[in-house]
């Protein structure tokens, strides 16, 4: 065996995503980051054609919806219709099949995995197994079906969940130990959208989704390039293909300017960045990021070109509580009635903030918390009410 072989393992691939939520920010940003799926598989076979791969392989969920739009499975095939290699794909929880599915076809080089395993020999040296999902919710153990030819490089498509390492329902569930022993040397997996090699004896890696979705899906995205040579992987490299990357981003204010700020959030966001941006400990800027919130929001869209989606204030103002308590002004009114709730007990607190129509509903959540989280709740509403009297000036 001394030919050769080069691969792309992609999955997750989620075409026609919609990213929920930040429509109500910004429509147009909305529809951009819906886009950026498409740009992502392009960008992968963009990569195949550079790279002059042998094959690629897509390891489930080609689609967001299983009942995925005519267009966007039209636009897939004119994808697949540039790369004139095959391709190999399992179906996975996203990829039921549709009405339109013979009237909008792949082209010849595209292979689907049945709800059986298959084998395709390539060359001499190479073999590509797969097998797909027989419904939404798969249970069976799809691994324990795969067996390898021995004299060949063997490459296994598969969407599963290993050792159950995702969170929610789980999906054709398997085990490390079903992938050994089974003369398959690439297990290249789909389902999990963290990209991770669980083994490399043999080669066990989830490639990840090629474009986060949320804010559980941080840092760059993307898929593996793999170089095989007389049975032995010779090269492997990930590369991204993410047009946007999701990042938390926590910013200490304590002694520092608005351009302190700003500068902070440059160092680690651009204009692919998709923030959100938590604000911690007391500092002045406490009173202007809890009432010029969206002004905020504006000044470091402007000055970083990120996109932010979101603004947690888990700040303080420097007010000193304890030397206010004896004044003679509303504030300080507010912050000896705080005191007073401060005394009541956690229960008689809850009660108290349960008055309000829209906070009974979150009772429970209360009721959760400990009593020092409760007493920091009290003591934020005095310093919001005094830090907004205050900016009113």
């Amino acid at each position: 065996m001394g030919s050769t072989f080069k691969f792309i393992h992609c999955a997750d691939l989620h075409l026609g995503l919609r990213f929920r939520g930040l429509d109500s920010v910004d429509q147009r940003m909305a529809e951009r980051l819906r886009r950026s799926v498409f740009d992502s598989f392009q960008r992968i076979v963009d990569k195949a054609l550079e790279e002059r791969v042998d094959a690629m392989v897509i390891s489930g969920d080609l689609y967001d919806d299983s009942n995925e739009l005519p267009s966007t499975r039209m636009w897939l095939a004119q994808q697949f219709s540039r790369l004139k290699i095959p391709i190999f794909i399992c179906r996975g929880n996203h990829d039921n099949a549709t009405s339109w599915d013979s009237a909008i076809s792949y082209p010849e080089n595209v292979h689907i995995f049945s709800t059986e395993p298959e084998s395709f020999k390539i060359g001499e040296d190479y073999e590509i197994l797969g097998v797909s999902f027989s419904t939404w919710h798969e249970t069976r153990n799809l691994a324990s079906m795969i067996k390898g030819d021995s004299e060949r490089f063997s490459i296994a498509c598969l969407h599963c969940d290993v050792d159950a390492v995702s969170e929610g329902y789980t999906y054709a569930p398997c085990s490390i130990n079903d992938m050994r022993g089974s003369n398959v040397d690439y297990w290249a997996l789909g389902h999990i959208h963290k990209r991770g090699i669980l083994s490399k004896d043999p080669y066990v890696v989830y490639s990840g989704n090629i474009q986060g979705r949320s804010f559980k899906e941080t840092g760059p995205k993307g898929a593996y390039l793999v170089t095989v040579s007389s049975k032995r992987i010779v090269g492997f490299e990930f590369f991204s293909t993410s047009s946007y990357v999701w990042k938390d981003i926590s910013v200490d204010i304590s002694d520092r300017s608005f351009n302190d700020l700003i500068t902070e959030i440059k160092s680690q966001a651009n204009q692919r960045s998709i923030c959100r941006i938590t604000f911690t400990s007391s500092g002045e800027l406490d009173t202007m990021l809890r009432t010029r919130t969206d002004d905020v929001r504006k000044m470091i869209v402007d000055s970083t070109g990120c996109i932010v989606s979101g603004i947690i204030i888990e700040t303080t103002s420097p007010i000193d509580i304890e030397s206010r308590k004896d004044g003679k002004d509303m504030g300080s009114a507010i912050v000896r009635a705080g005191m007073d709730i401060q005394e009541m007990t956690k229960e008689e607190i809850v009660e108290l903030i349960c008055q309000n129509k829209v906070a009974s509903r979150y009772k429970e959540y209360f009721q959760s918390l400990t009593e020092d989280q409760i007493r920091d709740i009290v003591e934020d509403a005095m310093r919001g009410i005094i830090a907004r009297m205050e900016a009113s000036r």
